[in-house]
């Protein structure tokens, strides 16, 4: 990726986790306050479907996850502040788990013109 303006690992993941909110937001704070869940599972495929390579100069979306996992634990932290509080593999599914709290205040507009 030498020559490419790369986007923060940290920021291409929130780049796409705005994008899925804003495509599937509603639906899924509806669903977690009629159950008054604290956490809630999103599935990485749901990101990958809304990475944009040419905004963030990530090929695909593992590259971003591969970043951030080189990255260390500056990127960890950064991924706390937006709310994200692991990554759970659930039948050959991955999922990341966010605090719903943190996740209703992130700040997208940047993101979303």
């Amino acid at each position: 990726m030498t020559g490419i303006n790369v986007m923060d690992p940290v920021e291409a993941f929130k780049r796409a986790l705005c994008l899925y909110l804003r495509d599937r937001g509603e639906m899924l704070f509806s669903m977690v306050e009629s159950s008054g869940q604290e956490v809630v599972r999103v599935a990485l495929l749901a990101l990958y479907r809304r990475h944009e390579p040419e905004e963030t100069g990530y090929p695909r979306f593992e590259h971003v996850l591969d970043a951030i996992r080189e990255c260390g634990e500056e990127c960890v932290k950064k991924l706390e502040e937006i709310g994200v509080k692991g990554f759970e593999k659930i039948d050959d599914e991955s999922y990341i788990v966010f605090n719903v709290d943190k996740l209703k205040t992130l700040q997208c507009g940047e993101y979303l013109g």
